[in-house]
């Protein structure tokens, strides 16, 4: 899915249509036509052939079955039986359906990201809004002031170059190279992250149409993008929402495994979650490195990320017959309080060993230009069962099988 027509995409959900060698999302449902079995059926000549058989072998009527039984109401027992892109509206419904949007626009561009509950009984529904994320644009000014990063950037452009262009859709194939990540062995894992990939484009999209910031290439004729500048606002940065949404997500999912080489505190394997981190610190810094980004862009775009990241897990997560209160995280960008001579550093947004972002941004004598927030609120979360399947499913791929020992 392209953003705009003859330009790159921010990131858009139909990069996992180019997962090169890992069989793209647009070809999971059919697992690659599975060699041809059941595939075909929708050429001229298969129909055809299916309507003479039919005519030959199906006999005489007859009656129904009284014992048959219809399906289990609510449940989500039947989404495996469901083809992946019919799962993936699901999915998208559960997560869209539940986001709220407001903006600001008095002397600076405000947009509001909230989060809808709703308890559900005999009657309608209730429900309630609150905040999950909230970002104010820099000014002009502090863009300007931060041309200096684009110049600097630039010279790493020629190594750089291959990254950038197979950077320009997905960021899973990425982060596959970090943890053992395929379509034969973590197919759920991938469904997960493309749902990711798809909310975090759902809201970064609309967070930047209200912000609407220029991108570098207004404020000098020398920056000259080494590829085509996307129409859509520079802040947040979609390549950084989505890389660091995704490699959170990944982490949640490995870490909720359990496996030792994963999990064991006492041994710090954070060193996963912090790979993770870095690639995508990196991706978000190769679209400076292009020309299209700001560093403050990336800033922004990781704590929308991050955030996302904790939202999605928690409704994945999330089930009314566990604990009394859960926890929900919501953040604070304040883009007018961020220093324009500051780079992007995403030590400063997230710790992959406790899997927190920091309450506040580390300024000196200076108002935070980050505040966030983890709280405990009532048991009136929204349950998500589809949700909750696809991550159970996906959890379930990272557990070691039992060794069988041999009895001697």
């Amino acid at each position: 899915m392209k953003v705009q027509s003859g330009a790159s995409p921010e990131g858009g959900f139909g990069g996992f249509g180019g997962f090169g060698g890992f069989g793209g999302f647009g070809g999971f449902g059919g697992f690659g036509g599975f060699g041809g079995f059941g595939g075909g059926q929708n050429s001229p000549l298969a129909t055809e052939a299916l309507i003479t058989n039919r005519d030959g072998i199906v006999g005489v009527p007859v009656p129904m079955d009284p014992g048959f039984l219809p399906s289990a109401p609510f449940g989500s027992g039947d989404l495996s039986r469901l083809s992946a892109d019919v799962r993936a509206s699901i999915f998208a419904f559960e997560l869209g359906s539940r986001i709220g949007f407001s903006a600001d626009g008095d002397d600076q561009n405000v947009a509001k990201v909230w989060r809808l509950e709703t308890e559900i009984g005999e009657g309608a529904p209730t429900a309630k809004y609150f905040p999950l994320v909230q970002m104010t644009a820099p000014k002009i000014s502090q863009f300007g002031d931060q041309l200096g990063f684009l110049f600097s950037y630039a010279d790493l452009r020629q190594d750089r170059g291959p990254e950038i262009l197979s950077q320009l859709s997905s960021p899973a194939p990425f982060l596959s190279t970090i943890a053992f990540v395929d379509w034969a062995r973590t197919p759920h894992t991938l469904e997960l992250l493309a749902t990711a990939q798809r909310f975090a484009n759902f809201v970064e999209m609309r967070v930047k149409y209200a912000l609407s910031c220029k991108r570098p290439i207004v404020f000098s004729p020398q920056v000259q993008p080494m590829i085509p500048t996307p129409t859509h606002g520079t802040l947040p940065s979609g390549h950084a929402t989505e890389a660091f949404l995704l490699a959170r997500i990944l982490w949640k999912v490995i870490r909720a495994s359990q496996v030792p080489q994963y999990a064991e505190v006492q041994n710090d394997r954070s060193i996963w979650g912090d790979m993770f981190m870095r690639q995508a610190a990196r991706i978000a810094i190769n679209r400076t490195v292009a020309g299209v980004h700001f560093p403050v862009d990336s800033v922004a775009g990781a704590i929308l990320g991050l955030t996302l990241a904790d939202y999605l897990a928690g409704r994945c997560t999330y089930s009314s017959h566990g604990p009394g209160e859960y926890e929900r995280t919501k953040a604070i960008f304040e883009g007018t309080d961020f220093d324009p001579f500051d780079d992007f550093h995403w030590h400063l947004l997230y710790d992959p060993k406790t899997d927190k972002q920091p309450a506040r941004s580390p300024n000196t004598g200076a108002p935070p230009w980050m505040k966030v927030k983890t709280r405990d609120i009532p048991n009136t979360v929204s349950e998500a069962p589809a949700l909750q399947w696809l991550w159970e499913k996906a959890v379930a791929e990272w557990v070691e099988p039992e060794p069988i020992i041999q009895a001697r």
